[in-house]
Protein backbone atom coordinates (compact mmCIF):
# COMPACT_ATOMS: atom_id res chain seq x y z
CA UNK A 1 0.00 0.00 0.00
CA UNK A 2 2.66 2.28 0.35
CA UNK A 3 4.63 1.92 -2.51
CA UNK A 4 1.16 2.47 -4.53
CA UNK A 5 0.85 5.41 -2.42
CA UNK A 6 3.98 6.57 -2.60
CA UNK A 7 3.78 6.78 -6.53
CA UNK A 8 0.52 8.33 -6.39
CA UNK A 9 1.52 10.84 -3.40
CA UNK A 10 4.25 12.27 -5.81
CA UNK A 11 2.11 13.13 -8.32
CA UNK A 12 -1.09 14.82 -5.84
CA UNK A 13 -0.82 18.83 -6.00
CA UNK A 14 -0.98 21.49 -3.54
CA UNK A 15 -3.52 23.81 -3.55
CA UNK A 16 -0.93 26.33 -4.85
CA UNK A 17 0.05 24.28 -7.46
CA UNK A 18 -3.05 23.98 -8.87
CA UNK A 19 -3.60 27.81 -8.51
CA UNK A 20 -0.16 28.03 -10.40
CA UNK A 21 -1.34 26.26 -12.81
CA UNK A 22 1.00 23.54 -12.50
CA UNK A 23 -2.38 21.33 -12.45
CA UNK A 24 -5.32 21.27 -14.11
CA UNK A 25 -8.82 18.64 -14.21
CA UNK A 26 -6.59 16.68 -16.79
CA UNK A 27 -3.12 16.19 -14.68
CA UNK A 28 0.21 17.95 -13.68
CA UNK A 29 0.85 21.14 -16.23
CA UNK A 30 4.97 20.73 -17.17
CA UNK A 31 4.87 24.67 -18.01
CA UNK A 32 4.06 25.59 -14.60
CA UNK A 33 7.38 23.58 -13.32
CA UNK A 34 10.03 25.22 -15.77
CA UNK A 35 9.51 27.44 -12.82
CA UNK A 36 12.86 26.30 -11.19
CA UNK A 37 14.20 24.19 -14.19
CA UNK A 38 17.61 26.07 -15.55
CA UNK A 39 15.92 26.29 -18.84
CA UNK A 40 14.03 28.97 -17.88
CA UNK A 41 17.76 31.02 -17.72
CA UNK A 42 18.45 30.86 -21.09
CA UNK A 43 15.25 31.65 -22.53
CA UNK A 44 14.87 34.94 -19.85
CA UNK A 45 18.03 36.27 -21.61
CA UNK A 46 16.46 35.92 -25.16
CA UNK A 47 12.83 37.49 -23.90
CA UNK A 48 14.65 40.34 -22.06
CA UNK A 49 16.43 41.64 -24.99
CA UNK A 50 12.53 41.60 -26.64
CA UNK A 51 10.76 43.06 -23.99
CA UNK A 52 13.37 45.46 -22.57
CA UNK A 53 9.63 47.67 -22.02
CA UNK A 54 8.73 45.85 -19.54
CA UNK A 55 8.60 47.85 -16.16
CA UNK A 56 8.97 45.18 -13.54
CA UNK A 57 11.52 44.87 -10.72
CA UNK A 58 15.20 43.54 -12.23
CA UNK A 59 16.85 40.71 -10.67
CA UNK A 60 20.81 40.74 -10.30
CA UNK A 61 22.36 37.46 -11.29
CA UNK A 62 26.19 37.28 -12.35
CA UNK A 63 27.04 35.33 -15.57
CA UNK A 64 30.10 34.10 -15.45
CA UNK A 65 32.39 32.54 -18.39
CA UNK A 66 36.39 31.42 -18.48
CA UNK A 67 38.80 33.72 -20.57
CA UNK A 68 42.27 32.64 -21.62
CA UNK A 69 45.27 33.76 -19.94
CA UNK A 70 47.06 36.11 -22.42
CA UNK A 71 50.18 35.06 -20.35
CA UNK A 72 51.64 32.32 -22.60
CA UNK A 73 53.45 29.13 -20.53
CA UNK A 74 57.23 28.89 -20.55
CA UNK A 75 57.08 25.69 -22.66
CA UNK A 76 54.96 27.48 -25.43
CA UNK A 77 51.30 26.26 -24.56
CA UNK A 78 48.37 28.26 -25.29
CA UNK A 79 47.52 29.32 -21.96
CA UNK A 80 44.91 28.06 -18.79
CA UNK A 81 41.59 28.83 -19.08
CA UNK A 82 40.53 30.62 -15.56
CA UNK A 83 36.89 31.22 -14.41
CA UNK A 84 36.75 35.51 -14.13
CA UNK A 85 33.30 37.19 -13.44
CA UNK A 86 32.19 39.45 -16.18
CA UNK A 87 29.56 42.28 -15.82
CA UNK A 88 26.29 41.98 -14.34
CA UNK A 89 23.54 40.76 -16.53
CA UNK A 90 20.06 42.47 -15.53
CA UNK A 91 17.37 39.85 -15.98
CA UNK A 92 13.64 40.55 -16.05
CA UNK A 93 11.71 38.02 -14.21
CA UNK A 94 9.69 35.98 -16.76
CA UNK A 95 6.69 37.58 -17.98
CA UNK A 96 3.61 35.05 -17.87
CA UNK A 97 1.97 36.18 -21.14
CA UNK A 98 5.41 35.67 -22.96
CA UNK A 99 6.59 31.74 -24.35
CA UNK A 100 9.92 30.13 -23.84
CA UNK A 101 12.18 29.96 -26.62
CA UNK A 102 11.39 26.08 -26.95
CA UNK A 103 7.36 27.38 -26.83
CA UNK A 104 6.60 26.55 -23.50
CA UNK A 105 4.63 29.11 -21.48
CA UNK A 106 3.77 29.23 -17.69
CA UNK A 107 -0.45 28.43 -17.51
CA UNK A 108 -2.24 31.02 -15.83
CA UNK A 109 -2.99 31.70 -12.27
CA UNK A 110 -6.28 29.96 -10.98
CA UNK A 111 -8.87 31.16 -8.04
CA UNK A 112 -8.81 29.20 -4.88
CA UNK A 113 -12.85 28.40 -6.50
CA UNK A 114 -11.33 27.00 -9.63
CA UNK A 115 -8.34 25.20 -7.74
CA UNK A 116 -10.80 23.48 -5.37
CA UNK A 117 -12.88 22.26 -8.39
CA UNK A 118 -9.95 21.36 -10.56
CA UNK A 119 -8.66 19.13 -7.33
CA UNK A 120 -12.37 17.50 -7.27
CA UNK A 121 -12.33 16.79 -10.82
CA UNK A 122 -8.87 15.26 -11.03
CA UNK A 123 -9.92 12.76 -7.78
CA UNK A 124 -12.68 11.92 -9.39
CA UNK A 125 -10.90 10.61 -12.76
CA UNK A 126 -8.44 8.69 -10.43
CA UNK A 127 -11.17 6.66 -8.44
CA UNK A 128 -12.94 6.21 -11.77
CA UNK A 129 -9.99 4.18 -13.04
CA UNK A 130 -9.24 0.47 -12.59
CA UNK A 131 -5.86 0.83 -10.43
CA UNK A 132 -7.69 4.01 -8.69
CA UNK A 133 -10.99 2.19 -7.43
CA UNK A 134 -9.20 -0.89 -6.30
CA UNK A 135 -6.52 1.62 -4.65
CA UNK A 136 -9.02 3.52 -2.67
CA UNK A 137 -11.53 0.76 -1.53
CA UNK A 138 -8.38 -0.93 0.07
CA UNK A 139 -7.24 1.88 1.47
CA UNK A 140 -10.70 2.76 2.82
CA UNK A 141 -10.98 -1.05 4.11
CA UNK A 142 -7.43 -0.25 6.25
CA UNK A 143 -9.06 2.57 7.64
CA UNK A 144 -12.34 1.02 8.17
CA UNK A 145 -10.99 -1.73 9.78
CA UNK A 146 -8.22 0.26 11.70
CA UNK A 147 -10.12 2.08 12.83
CA UNK A 148 -12.29 -0.08 14.41
CA UNK A 149 -9.48 -1.58 16.34
CA UNK A 150 -8.55 1.55 17.60
CA UNK A 151 -11.73 2.47 19.17
CA UNK A 152 -12.17 -1.30 20.76
CA UNK A 153 -8.07 -0.46 22.05
CA UNK A 154 -9.25 2.50 23.88
CA UNK A 155 -12.55 1.33 25.29
CA UNK A 156 -14.80 4.05 23.38
CA UNK A 157 -17.14 1.22 22.67
CA UNK A 158 -18.96 0.60 25.91
CA UNK A 159 -21.92 -1.50 23.96
CA UNK A 160 -18.74 -4.17 23.92
CA UNK A 161 -17.37 -4.20 27.16
CA UNK A 162 -20.06 -7.15 28.68
CA UNK A 163 -18.96 -8.17 31.40
CA UNK A 164 -15.48 -6.38 30.64
CA UNK A 165 -13.35 -5.80 27.76
CA UNK A 166 -11.19 -7.75 30.14
CA UNK A 167 -13.78 -10.88 29.30
CA UNK A 168 -12.49 -13.50 27.00
CA UNK A 169 -16.21 -13.81 25.92
CA UNK A 170 -16.99 -10.24 25.49
CA UNK A 171 -17.80 -8.39 22.11
CA UNK A 172 -14.67 -6.51 22.15
CA UNK A 173 -12.77 -9.41 22.51
CA UNK A 174 -14.31 -11.49 19.56
CA UNK A 175 -14.25 -7.97 17.69
CA UNK A 176 -11.13 -7.11 18.12
CA UNK A 177 -9.63 -10.96 16.90
CA UNK A 178 -12.15 -10.36 14.08
CA UNK A 179 -10.64 -6.56 13.09
CA UNK A 180 -6.74 -8.03 13.49
CA UNK A 181 -7.42 -11.23 11.40
CA UNK A 182 -9.33 -8.60 8.51
CA UNK A 183 -6.36 -6.53 8.82
CA UNK A 184 -3.87 -9.10 8.37
CA UNK A 185 -5.72 -10.52 5.33
CA UNK A 186 -5.33 -7.26 3.76
CA UNK A 187 -1.41 -6.60 4.40
CA UNK A 188 -1.13 -10.05 3.14
CA UNK A 189 -2.39 -8.69 0.04
CA UNK A 190 0.54 -6.36 -0.64
CA UNK A 191 3.03 -8.27 1.47
CA UNK A 192 2.93 -11.43 0.34
CA UNK A 193 0.90 -10.65 -3.48
CA UNK A 194 3.89 -8.43 -4.40
CA UNK A 195 6.42 -10.72 -3.52
CA UNK A 196 7.15 -11.87 -7.48
CA UNK A 197 8.18 -8.20 -7.62
CA UNK A 198 10.17 -7.25 -4.75
CA UNK A 199 12.29 -10.56 -5.16
CA UNK A 200 12.69 -9.37 -9.12
CA UNK A 201 14.02 -6.58 -7.83
CA UNK A 202 16.10 -7.85 -5.04
CA UNK A 203 17.42 -10.10 -7.25
CA UNK A 204 18.99 -7.66 -9.75
CA UNK A 205 20.30 -5.44 -6.54
CA UNK A 206 21.95 -9.11 -5.80
CA UNK A 207 23.56 -9.20 -9.30
CA UNK A 208 24.44 -5.11 -9.71
CA UNK A 209 25.84 -5.14 -5.81
CA UNK A 210 27.62 -8.49 -4.94
CA UNK A 211 28.04 -9.41 -8.55
CA UNK A 212 29.60 -6.57 -10.17
CA UNK A 213 26.77 -7.17 -12.64
CA UNK A 214 25.99 -3.36 -14.32
CA UNK A 215 22.98 -4.62 -16.43
CA UNK A 216 20.94 -5.26 -12.92
CA UNK A 217 21.52 -1.78 -12.26
CA UNK A 218 20.14 -0.69 -15.84
CA UNK A 219 17.24 -3.23 -15.32
CA UNK A 220 16.65 -1.48 -12.12
CA UNK A 221 16.69 1.79 -13.72
CA UNK A 222 14.13 0.82 -16.18
CA UNK A 223 11.38 -0.65 -13.66
CA UNK A 224 11.73 2.39 -11.47
CA UNK A 225 11.96 4.97 -14.08
CA UNK A 226 9.32 6.78 -12.53
CA UNK A 227 11.80 8.23 -10.28
CA UNK A 228 14.97 6.55 -9.93
CA UNK A 229 17.49 8.60 -12.73
CA UNK A 230 21.10 6.82 -13.67
CA UNK A 231 24.77 8.55 -13.32
CA UNK A 232 25.66 10.10 -16.79
CA UNK A 233 21.65 10.31 -17.83
CA UNK A 234 21.34 14.01 -17.70
CA UNK A 235 24.27 14.03 -19.98
CA UNK A 236 21.99 12.62 -22.99
CA UNK A 237 20.46 15.19 -25.44
CA UNK A 238 17.03 16.38 -24.19
CA UNK A 239 16.28 15.22 -27.76
CA UNK A 240 16.50 11.72 -27.99
CA UNK A 241 13.53 10.03 -28.12
CA UNK A 242 14.14 6.46 -26.50
CA UNK A 243 11.80 4.46 -28.54
CA UNK A 244 12.25 6.20 -31.63
CA UNK A 245 15.84 6.97 -31.94
CA UNK A 246 19.11 5.13 -32.17
CA UNK A 247 21.04 5.45 -29.15
CA UNK A 248 23.36 9.18 -29.80
CA UNK A 249 26.82 8.82 -30.54
CA UNK A 250 29.26 8.87 -28.12
CA UNK A 251 27.30 7.67 -25.27
CA UNK A 252 27.62 5.05 -22.94
CA UNK A 253 25.04 2.37 -22.75
CA UNK A 254 25.74 2.13 -19.05
CA UNK A 255 23.98 5.63 -18.55
CA UNK A 256 20.45 4.42 -20.09
CA UNK A 257 18.21 1.93 -19.05
CA UNK A 258 17.76 -1.72 -20.04
CA UNK A 259 15.74 -2.29 -22.09
CA UNK A 260 17.04 1.03 -24.07
CA UNK A 261 13.08 1.45 -24.70
CA UNK A 262 12.15 2.47 -20.53
CA UNK A 263 15.14 4.93 -21.06
CA UNK A 264 13.54 8.85 -19.25
CA UNK A 265 11.06 10.28 -21.84
CA UNK A 266 12.74 13.52 -23.48
CA UNK A 267 11.89 16.00 -21.07
CA UNK A 268 9.54 18.58 -21.45
CA UNK A 269 11.23 21.17 -19.78
CA UNK A 270 14.05 20.89 -21.35
CA UNK A 271 16.81 19.90 -18.46
CA UNK A 272 17.07 16.65 -17.49
CA UNK A 273 16.46 15.52 -13.65
CA UNK A 274 19.80 15.05 -11.92
CA UNK A 275 21.28 11.34 -11.45
CA UNK A 276 19.63 9.59 -8.21
CA UNK A 277 21.61 8.70 -5.19
CA UNK A 278 22.32 4.77 -5.18
CA UNK A 279 21.79 3.87 -1.94
CA UNK A 280 18.13 4.98 -1.92
CA UNK A 281 17.52 2.59 -4.63
CA UNK A 282 19.10 -0.16 -2.07
CA UNK A 283 16.76 1.27 0.60
CA UNK A 284 13.31 1.09 -1.40
CA UNK A 285 14.01 -2.14 -2.51
CA UNK A 286 15.22 -3.80 0.76
CA UNK A 287 12.17 -1.57 2.71
CA UNK A 288 9.63 -3.77 1.13
CA UNK A 289 11.50 -7.13 0.93
CA UNK A 290 11.71 -6.39 5.15
CA UNK A 291 7.65 -6.10 5.02
CA UNK A 292 7.41 -9.09 3.02
CA UNK A 293 9.59 -11.05 5.63
CA UNK A 294 7.59 -9.38 8.53
CA UNK A 295 4.34 -10.11 7.15
CA UNK A 296 5.53 -13.89 7.03
CA UNK A 297 6.37 -13.64 10.72
CA UNK A 298 2.72 -12.11 11.36
CA UNK A 299 0.98 -14.48 9.62
CA UNK A 300 2.66 -17.51 11.48
CA UNK A 301 1.71 -14.99 14.86
CA UNK A 302 -1.83 -14.97 13.71
CA UNK A 303 -2.40 -18.15 12.16
CA UNK A 304 -0.31 -20.29 14.47
CA UNK A 305 -1.45 -19.47 18.02
CA UNK A 306 -5.05 -18.41 19.22
CA UNK A 307 -6.10 -15.83 20.72
CA UNK A 308 -5.63 -16.77 23.87
CA UNK A 309 -2.37 -17.21 23.45
CA UNK A 310 -0.65 -14.93 21.03
CA UNK A 311 1.14 -12.24 22.50
CA UNK A 312 0.31 -9.21 21.39
CA UNK A 313 3.20 -7.23 22.54
CA UNK A 314 5.14 -9.25 19.42
CA UNK A 315 2.39 -8.95 17.12
CA UNK A 316 2.19 -5.41 18.17
CA UNK A 317 6.03 -5.01 17.55
CA UNK A 318 5.52 -6.84 14.22
CA UNK A 319 3.25 -4.49 12.88
CA UNK A 320 5.16 -1.91 13.44
CA UNK A 321 8.33 -2.75 11.99
CA UNK A 322 6.58 -4.05 8.85
CA UNK A 323 4.90 -0.74 9.00
CA UNK A 324 7.87 1.66 9.09
CA UNK A 325 10.15 0.35 6.63
CA UNK A 326 7.29 -0.04 3.93
CA UNK A 327 6.15 3.64 4.37
CA UNK A 328 10.06 4.72 4.54
CA UNK A 329 10.27 3.67 1.06
CA UNK A 330 7.32 4.86 -0.22
CA UNK A 331 8.48 8.22 1.60
CA UNK A 332 11.65 7.78 -0.44
CA UNK A 333 9.52 6.79 -3.70
CA UNK A 334 7.21 10.12 -2.94
CA UNK A 335 10.13 12.46 -2.51
CA UNK A 336 12.41 11.24 -5.20
CA UNK A 337 9.12 11.22 -7.83
CA UNK A 338 8.47 14.98 -6.67
CA UNK A 339 11.92 15.71 -7.42
CA UNK A 340 12.29 14.28 -10.89
CA UNK A 341 8.58 15.92 -11.87
CA UNK A 342 9.87 19.21 -10.70
CA UNK A 343 12.68 19.30 -13.22
CA UNK A 344 11.67 17.32 -15.94
CA UNK A 345 8.05 18.53 -16.10
CA UNK A 346 4.67 16.84 -17.68
CA UNK A 347 2.51 17.91 -20.99
CA UNK A 348 0.53 21.24 -20.84
CA UNK A 349 -3.33 20.84 -20.81
CA UNK A 350 -5.09 21.66 -23.79
CA UNK A 351 -7.78 24.13 -21.21
CA UNK A 352 -4.51 25.96 -20.45
CA UNK A 353 -3.57 26.10 -24.09
CA UNK A 354 -6.52 28.02 -25.19
CA UNK A 355 -6.49 31.04 -22.21
CA UNK A 356 -2.64 31.18 -22.84
CA UNK A 357 -3.54 31.64 -26.88
CA UNK A 358 -6.47 34.25 -26.29
CA UNK A 359 -3.75 36.18 -23.43
CA UNK A 360 -1.30 36.31 -26.24
CA UNK A 361 -4.12 37.35 -28.95
CA UNK A 362 -4.78 39.89 -26.96
CA UNK A 363 -1.24 41.01 -25.96
CA UNK A 364 -0.89 41.21 -29.95
CA UNK A 365 -3.59 43.47 -29.99
CA UNK A 366 -2.92 45.25 -27.37
CA UNK A 367 0.76 46.02 -28.97
CA UNK A 368 -1.03 46.84 -32.50
CA UNK A 369 -2.81 49.69 -30.34
CA UNK A 370 0.37 50.97 -28.84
Amino acid sequence: MFHAFGNVGSNIPALDDIQSGKYDSNGWSGPGQRRNSKARRDSDIQVMSLYRSRTLEPIQEPKKAAVIDEKKAADGSEGILTPQTEETVTLTPHDPSVPYENGYQFPPKHTKWQATTIAAKGSWKFVTTPFGFLLTLYALNIVAWGGMLFLILIHATPAMAHPSYNNWNSGAKKWLEIDAQILNGLFCVTGLGLIPWRFRDLWYLIQWRYRKNGDGLRKLAGIHRGWFRLEGSQFVDVHWHQTEDPIPAGVNENVLALPVELSPDPPLTGERASPSKYWLLDFVIWGFVWNTFLQIVLCGLMWGFGRRKRSGAAVGLIISLACIVASAAGWVIFKEGKRVKKVEGVPVSEEDMKILKEMREKERESANNV
